[in-house]
């Protein structure tokens, strides 16, 4: 008996194998995300891990479109087109493979969009790359510019960007980019108190969100890096 999936990671697998249908090869999490009608890159980036976790899909983070849909993920998929995918699979991980070279990004870390440093507000995502010589590219991390100034006491300003390692279990004291019950992304630092959790900002002249344990609350990552252009 296959293991009941959540609804979104079935749509994600149909998805992947829609697209590559499609467009004979794999698709972006950008274009994933487009797809499924989500505004955010990173919530479909965290239902593709827990996928590749179940393995039941095949993914490479830093190949741009080494994205496939194993044997096992297979059994879950409800398209038309799952018989001629089955028939292609191997094909598809051949050609995607040299496709994802051509695709590598350029030397620093991908611009991921914009994080709201004050009220929460959608994040906003750009194909762009932040363009910094320093151990974080290459490792996963990704870059979101700041808007607002919730963190300034924490030397975060407007217009500067945050290095966000993904991590959805942070430590209490870390800053943190949140993803909130109504999809609206906040960058705060984050604790967890009795029966809820508290996303602080770092400016006296705010007021912390408080968040009940029994809301959705999403961490997308933790911060581990600053950079600000002169």
């Amino acid at each position: 008996m296959l293991q009941e999936l959540p609804t979104r990671q079935h749509d994600v697998l149909n998805a992947i194998v829609e697209l590559t249908d499609q467009n004979g090869y794999p698709p972006t999490l950008q274009e994933l995300a487009t797809s499924l009608g989500l505004k955010n890159r990173m919530t479909v980036h965290q239902h593709v891990v827990a996928l590749k976790k179940k393995g039941l899909v095949h993914w490479e983070p830093k190949l741009n479109r080494s994205m496939r849909v194993v044997d096992d993920g297979l059994k879950h998929i409800t398209v038309e087109n799952k018989a001629k995918y089955a028939t292609d699979n191997h094909n598809v991980s051949e050609s995607s493979s040299s496709h994802a070279q051509s695709d590598l990004p350029p030397l620093g870390v991908p611009l991921a969009g914009r994080i709201a440093a004050g009220m929460p507000i959608d994040a906003i995502e750009t194909p762009e790359y932040l363009r910094v010589e320093s151990e974080y590219a290459g490792t996963g991390c990704y870059a979101l510019e700041v808007r607002g100034d919730s963190m300034i006491d924490d030397g975060i300003y407007n217009g500067d960007y945050v290095i966000v390692k993904p991590s959805p279990s942070p430590l209490n004291g870390e800053i943190v980019v949140a993803l909130l019950e109504d999809g609206s992304a906040t960058l705060k630092r984050f604790y967890k108190e009795n029966g809820r959790y508290r996303l602080q900002p770092g400016n006296s002249q705010m007021e912390p969100i408080f968040i009940d344990r029994s809301q959705d609350l999403q961490i997308q990552g933790v911060v581990v890096g600053l950079f600000r252009r002169m």
